[in-house]
């Protein structure tokens, strides 16, 4: 597991996560998988202990997060889905007070075995919208750990709300406007565009003139 980004130094470390916690240690059986391409299907908890840093911020899960799989044979091939269910609290978008969101991730991933594939063996593939995963032939267990952590992360909110009408801090004192009007005058503008104003309102003047 790394944690964070610095090199952990006695207890020195950072305290949220940029990849997979090696606690999440389930992996796919391919041989519980039938072979008559009957599906396949398991769910489980997995807790991530601390923070989630994706998109520049940090999520906690609220709760422990739930995974189903779903798999099932077709042409030499395994078809793997595997979706996330969570809640997570980050600071609001607009006024930084905590924000929750339940959310939902689900990726579909396919398992080759078959020889015209196997040149491709740790490099993935495509075909049309679907991810190609050619594994070494004796393989016979997959580590869910990183398809897990992806479903999770590709379904992270970039911004989270406190509640759809959140009014925001003030731009100039930085009150949270949600609680009570702060008092300041209203910002009448840009002042970047005053040379655009004094420029426009002299043109108008000019004309005016020669309209007389």
């Amino acid at each position: 597991m790394r944690v964070g980004s610095e090199v952990r130094n006695g207890s020195n470390m950072k305290e949220y996560l940029e990849e997979a916690p090696q606690s999440w240690s389930e992996r796919l059986v391919l041989s519980a998988v039938p072979k008559d391409g009957t599906l396949y299907s398991d769910g489980f908890a997995l807790s991530a202990g601390l923070p989630v840093s994706y998109w520049g911020q940090l999520y906690t899960l609220l709760s422990d997060m739930e995974v189903e799989l779903r798999a099932y044979r077709s042409e030499g091939r395994v078809i793997l889905t595997v979706a996330t269910e969570a809640e997570v609290s980050a600071p609001c978008a607009r006024c930084l007070e905590p924000a929750r969101e339940k959310i939902r991730g689900e990726l579909r991933y396919v398992l080759s075995l078959r020889r015209g594939e196997e040149r491709a063996v740790g490099e993935p593939e495509s075909d049309g919208d679907e991810e190609i995963i050619a594994l070494d032939s004796w393989e016979d267990e997959i580590d869910l750990a990183p398809m897990i952590w992806e479903a999770l992360i590709t379904s992270l909110p970039c911004g989270l709300l406190c509640r759809p009408d959140c009014r925001g801090l003030c731009p100039q004192c930085g009150a949270n406007l949600n609680e009570a009007p702060c008092g300041c005058k209203k910002d009448a503008g840009d002042p970047r565009f005053d040379v655009l104003k004094n420029f426009m309102r002299g043109k108008g003047n000019d004309t005016a003139k020669n309209q007389k």
